[in-house]
């Protein structure tokens, strides 16, 4: 997560993977930078995600859009999304600051004196926009590819959640680059300017449509094993509650 992030808020190309994590800090430790903050907002930010899906899945049904339809799994990922947000987007502020800015928690205390409680909540919009659309192609391809078996295994929760959360990745990271620069953009000058701003200095100065693609590949080998393992122990969790 930390090279990702590091990868997305450079302007130009790394050749090799390992150049994001040895350019600012040799020391290992440097690429757990915000792990803390991770773990303190991730469990409530997963947890009313997960729970706000399944709650909406199950309303939508009983007003008469069957839970088994494509229509009902996108409004009910975008309803998750709305709802977790409040947590997942001071999380990504203050992640992102630990991780390109390398401030310490005392730095990000005063950051919140200075600018208030809103700095935590920068770009929160910008990241609706941004997971919105990673969502529904998620959990659409998700439940589509699930509903194809009988038989709903540990290995078919497993295999449905890495190719619907692939496609997700593909489909959001552009906006996923703009987003996370806007967020650090308390000291980068350079990303003051609001994010149409920035994805226009993006197409104009770092080689157009391909700027829109830093760290793709390092963001799904991130997000295909922590969305796979999330989706898998909820649903089994989800199954024994059911059987019980």
């Amino acid at each position: 997560d930390t090279i990702k992030t590091r990868l997305q808020t450079k302007s130009t190309q790394y050749d090799l993977l390992v150049d994001p994590a040895s350019q600012v800090e040799m020391k290992p430790t440097s690429l757990y930078r915000g792990i803390g903050i991770t773990l303190l907002f991730s469990v409530p930010a997963l947890t009313v995600y997960l729970v706000c899906y399944e709650w909406s899945k199950l309303y939508l049904d009983a007003i008469g859009l069957p839970k088994d339809v494509l229509l009902n799994h996108a409004i009910s990922g975008s309803l998750a999304e709305l709802a977790a947000g409040i947590f997942f987007t001071p999380m990504e502020v203050i992640k992102s600051q630990l991780q390109i800015n390398h401030q310490s928690t005392w730095q990000l205390v005063q950051m919140m004196r200075l600018e208030g409680l809103a700095s935590f909540y920068r770009g929160y919009w910008m990241s609706i926009a941004v997971f919105l659309p990673h969502t529904v192609t998620y959990f659409v391809v998700y439940e589509y590819l699930k509903h194809q078996w009988s038989d709903q295994t540990i290995l078919v929760y497993l295999f449905c959640s890495a190719i619907a959360s692939a496609l997700g990745i593909i489909v959001s990271t552009p906006l996923d680059i703009v987003k996370t620069r806007w967020q650090v953009s308390r000291q980068e000058q350079a990303y003051r300017g609001g994010p149409f701003h920035i994805a226009y200095r993006m197409w104009c100065y770092e080689g157009g449509i391909r700027a829109f693609t830093n760290g793709m590949l390092v963001r799904i080998a991130w997000g295909i094993p922590l969305t796979t393992l999330n989706m898998t122990v909820f649903e089994a969790l989800l199954k024994l509650h059911q059987t019980n």
